[in-house]
């Protein structure tokens, strides 16, 4: 018995053990987690965006490219066969769809108007995506969760709202992210992330 009872306190306790929940990440210095996301700059993320006005919406899949500051943006699913591609850097973007002449523009949020018929931010998104305000653009209001994760967040007019998060790497990155603008809205839900470990 007394044998029977010691294999039992063994299954038990190691039972208790694998179920034992991993602490979360927290993030103890919000302006060092920032500085070093700005510099986390090549990846790919694969994602669902969802995207609506006061009239229509509808959503799409999408791939994100990034390596320093040139991207490829492929989204899929709403615009006719094949996928649909903005690409480009810093200085200058393009939009590809297949049996369309090419769209050439400084900015990609202008070339998105031609997809959603209002701009989606991709550069401010370049940053949210990551869990960060935009640098180069005012910040209005901001909230952080409990383990220093940003959670709100006002910019470029849209307010934003980010939750979801993953330790990816060496990271922690929101899983989704709402916005809102007056009449547009999307929700991105970012179902997994490649990092180049190579360039960090």
């Amino acid at each position: 018995m007394r044998l029977l009872a010691l294999i039992f306190a063994t299954l038990f306790l190691g039972a208790c053990a694998s179920h034992t929940p991993r602490p979360e990440p927290v993030i103890s210095d919000w302006q060092q987690h920032q500085s070093a996301l700005q510099n986390f700059n090549s990846w790919q993320l694969e994602g669902k965006l969802g995207y609506r006005d006061s009239r229509d919406g509808g959503s799409a899949w999408l791939n994100w490219q990034q390596s320093s500051d040139a991207f490829k943006l492929l989204l899929s699913g709403p615009f006719g066969t094949g996928a649909t591609q903005i690409l480009g850097n810093s200085h200058h973007a393009e939009l590809r769809r297949s049996g369309k002449e090419t769209l050439y523009s400084p900015s990609p949020a202008a070339l998105t108007e031609q997809l959603f018929g209002w701009q989606w931010p991709v550069d401010e998104l370049h940053f949210w995506i990551r869990g960060i305000p935009a640098p180069n653009t005012t910040q209005d209001v901001s909230s952080h969760n409990l383990d220093g994760t940003l959670s709100t967040l006002t910019q470029a007019n849209w307010q934003l709202q980010f939750s979801g998060y993953q330790q990816v790497g060496p990271w922690i990155l929101p899983g989704r992210i709402r916005g809102n603008s007056g009449e547009y809205s999307f929700t991105l839900v970012i179902k997994q992330w490649h990092l180049d470990m190579e360039n960090h």
